[in-house]
């Protein structure tokens, strides 16, 4: 009977161990991509240099040229030849339109209710950005957004979207909020189990424990974010609702980054788990 129950206990030993590894290896998931969400995706200064890159540029240009035709169209000016809407604007001016969007959704802000500043901005953008060198087309949509002060702002706001892009702001600060809570949340639960574990245990066999987990993270932030990353290689993501697949193309690069993470977390938790194995 003793051996049984010795036995038993065993059981309920690894049992137990299995379940820790788990729940460190869910919040270290958790704990890294909320965090690498804050500095990436809801940072717009990071997102500004993302589209700043030759590659992420062509997707950002494709994108505000789709919108200004759509302008073009609304107030009756020339569009693009051979409906192609890809040289509308010059890459310097479809960037100013882009991080003008990307400062009103991202980052610390209160909750957005109007979209007109942002129309405003894009609107003195077109009426002083477009020149000389710019083409026939966005000089015809410059003249007739002169001519039409106050339709003009209005169309602004249904080509380009910005109905979308208020919507895609709050839906950020939602998310920022509970990110940061959910960050808080499980540091607070992860340090109160470590704190108990170090009553049972030993420190040598926590940080295996830990390593094991951080171990389980990583593979799972390099199988997720490594196939989200090549999703737009594979797919036709333009179609998707609300422009997420221009997110998705844009996002592709930073998903192969949180995969280099993961790498390395991986790399550094399998170390410090054959480190701390009993010899």
């Amino acid at each position: 009977m003793a051996v049984r129950t010795r036995s038993e206990m065993r059981r309920i030993d690894q049992a137990q161990t299995v379940h820790d590894k788990r729940s460190f290896g869910i919040a270290i998931f958790t704990i890294i991509v909320l965090f690498f969400s804050l500095v990436t995706f809801m940072n717009p200064i990071f997102m500004k240099n993302q589209i700043a890159k030759e590659s992420n540029g062509v997707v950002a240009e494709r994108y505000i040229n789709q919108k200004f035709d759509n302008f073009a169209a609304t107030i009756g000016a020339d569009r693009s030849s051979n409906n192609s809407t890809n040289n509308l604007l010059t890459v310097e001016q479809t960037r100013l339109i882009a991080n003008a969007m990307i400062d009103y959704t991202l980052g610390i802000h209160l909750f957005r209710a109007e979209n007109s500043s942002l129309a405003g901005q894009i609107r003195k953008i077109i009426l002083t950005k477009i020149d000389d060198n710019s083409s026939m087309e966005a000089k015809s949509v410059q003249e007739k957004l002169r001519k039409n002060k106050e339709g003009g702002l209005y169309a602004i706001i249904t080509s380009f979207g910005l109905a979308n892009a208020t919507l895609a702001a709050n839906v950020e600060l939602v998310f920022l909020v509970l990110n940061i809570l959910v960050i808080v949340f499980v540091g607070i639960i992860t340090y109160q189990k470590v704190k108990s574990l170090l009553e049972l245990v030993s420190t040598r066999r926590l940080i295996h424990m830990f390593a094991a987990g951080g171990m389980r993270a990583s593979i799972c932030l390099i199988v997720i974010f490594g196939l989200l990353a090549f999703i737009p290689t594979i797919f036709n993501v333009e179609s998707l609702i609300l422009n997420i697949g221009y997110f998705l193309e844009i996002a592709s690069g930073v998903f192969l980054e949180l995969v280099i993470v993961g790498v390395v977390t991986f790399v550094i938790s399998t170390i410090t788990w054959q480190i701390t194995s009993a010899k």
